[in-house]
């Protein structure tokens, strides 16, 4: 299937459907947006990897949560999903909860 010339929207309809391809072309498709916004948050002495983790697990939780029809986009909302889990990861290396 050509997910190129699908809406994200459409694309999570067939993900909630069960397409599994679906969920990976979409996880993919936003990789990049997960590692831009993970190197907002710099972390010293810290694998900048787990933050694109962390970040990842955002855009899992974007793809799971997000309700079509409502007043922005899924790459809105994913940005919106991705950012907080990366400042929360910082918060938590700082504070020395981060094991």
């Amino acid at each position: 299937m050509n997910y190129g010339n699908m809406t994200d929207e459409e694309i999570i309809t067939l993900i909630r459907s069960g397409n599994h391809e679906a969920m990976d072309y979409l996880l993919d498709k936003y990789r990049n947006m997960v590692k831009r916004e993970s190197r907002e948050v710099y972390l010293i002495g810290a694998d900048s990897e787990d933050l694109v983790q962390e970040g990842m697990i955002g855009l899992f939780k974007a793809i799971r949560d997000y309700e079509q029809g409502r007043d922005c986009s899924f790459r809105t909302f994913a940005v919106l999903c991705v950012k907080p889990v990366s400042y929360t990861h910082l918060r938590a290396h700082e504070t020395g909860a981060y094991l």
